[in-house]
């Protein structure tokens, strides 16, 4: 997949209002910067998914996208960059065009493969997106119908006003890039399972790290950070999260330096590929385990364990989640549980690996599994303000069920050898 496929350099490009060609970006140095990276699929890959995403604009009735979340522009073009400022890829049903300041023409060059690269100057933003709206909507025809994606965060809420301002007709998109993104392609998989190996380097640091007698918080997040840093060419998305004892019972906590409680210590994190994810749960042992934790265990091993069995083509996400669901039984009053047993992975920037449309394995989403989707199960159970035990993998559906991605089974990482996890528990009637 690394064989050097380098960024062509755009058809067209020019400033928007009135930037000048800075005098650095000689045709020398667009060469040499266009060399300076190798995108991670070929053009055929990029080709199909804008065939695609254009077969669902044209279902839409819209004759322009403008895609502003991260991932998406990079899923659409291969460009990425560290800054945050929007910097929005417009597709038509012949061209595409990504508008970036100034700044970033060399992460522009270097990455992305576009028809068309517009530059603003790097100033205010806000300026600047009016500058890119200015330009995109007087190369559109007057009836243009204009898709954008309205409910996510990437997307700034004055685009809206500034395009009906200009006379554009703005159609809420739907996810429609993303709904594209929930099946990935061979390749796509590829990226994932490499991402699992730079995950497994972080459970096997964790482990080690956790194994000290002096070990905190902070310092297995460090050793996991380090490894995933080492192993990967990409950062993630979020964490790691490291946390023991009572405060790893407060959902969404992390480490703050606390030495490890006896019991267990919840671990969650990715490794990446090309800054494709593959998240899991793990939870390390200290000592024995409560039999009210040893409960937490259970369940959460049974989740898993569930939802691998009954994934798989054509089996909608709702059958899935009743399963999982039966499998668990009812639970204890103070044993607090989601109720989501998977969320689709993959691509991601910051702040967060589920950068996606929402396609939970839950009991709303009827919809059905289709092959090539890809999934985190978010297998972590807690007694409220006490504890938590969280166990997870990462799988692909594949054309004859779910296969595990992540490595290892999802068992207790015992440091002391004083336990041996119980089997994942009988299905209990209802």
């Amino acid at each position: 997949m690394d064989d050097q496929r380098h960024p062509a350099r755009p058809s067209a490009l020019s400033g928007l209002d009135g930037a000048a060609v800075p005098p650095w970006l000689t045709s020398e140095a667009i060469d040499r910067v266009a060399a300076a990276e190798s995108r991670p699929f070929d053009d055929a890959e990029y080709d199909a998914r804008l065939e695609r995403v254009r077969g669902r604009m044209a279902r839409l009735g819209v004759d322009a996208m403008i895609v502003f979340r991260p991932s998406s522009v990079e899923y659409l073009c291969g460009y990425h960059t560290a800054e945050t400022a929007p910097q929005p890829l417009v597709v038509t049903d012949t061209a595409t065009a990504l508008y970036v300041p100034d700044l970033e023409l060399g992460r522009a060059i270097a990455s992305s493969r576009v028809d068309q690269l517009r530059f603003s100057r790097y100033t205010d933003a806000l300026q600047g997106l009016r500058s890119v709206l200015d330009h995109v909507v007087a190369a559109l025809p007057s009836t243009a119908r204009v898709g954008v994606e309205t409910a996510h965060a990437s997307t700034p809420p004055s685009v809206l006003g500034m395009l009906a301002e200009r006379g554009a007709a703005v159609v809420d998109a739907d996810h429609l890039v993303e709904r594209e993104r929930l099946v990935l392609s061979p390749a796509e998989i590829r990226c994932v399972e490499q991402a699992a190996s730079v995950t497994e380097a972080g459970v096997r640091a964790a482990v080690a790290e956790a194994g000290r007698a002096d070990a905190t918080e902070s310092s297995v997040a460090a050793a996991v950070a380090a490894a995933l840093v080492e192993s990967a060419d990409s950062v993630s998305a979020w964490g790691p999260v490291v946390v023991t004892g009572n405060r790893a019972g407060i959902p969404h906590s992390s480490w703050l330096g606390h030495p490890l409680a006896d019991g267990p210590t919840f671990l969650e994190f990715a490794g990446t590929h090309h800054r494709y994810h593959a998240p899991v749960m793990r939870t390390v042992l200290r000592g024995r385990l409560a039999p009210e934790d040893q409960l937490l265990a259970e369940l959460a091993r049974t989740a898993v364990a569930a939802v691998l069995e009954h994934a798989r083509p054509g089996v909608p996400c709702s059958h899935v989640a009743a399963e999982a669901s039966a499998a668990l039984g009812p639970l204890p009053d103070d044993v607090v549980f989601h109720q989501l047993f998977g969320y689709p992975v993959g691509l991601a920037h910051k702040p967060h690996w589920m950068d996606g449309m929402p396609f939970h394995i839950t009991a709303s989403n009827h919809e059905p599994l289709r092959e090539g989707m890809v999934f985190h199960i978010p297998g972590s159970f807690r007694r409220f303000g006490r504890a938590c035990v969280g166990l997870s993998q990462t799988f692909v559906v594949d054309r004859d069920g779910a296969r595990a991605l992540t490595h290892g089974a999802a068992e207790l990482l015992d440091l002391t050898g004083a336990i041996a996890c119980p089997p994942p528990r009988a299905r209990t009637p209802r």
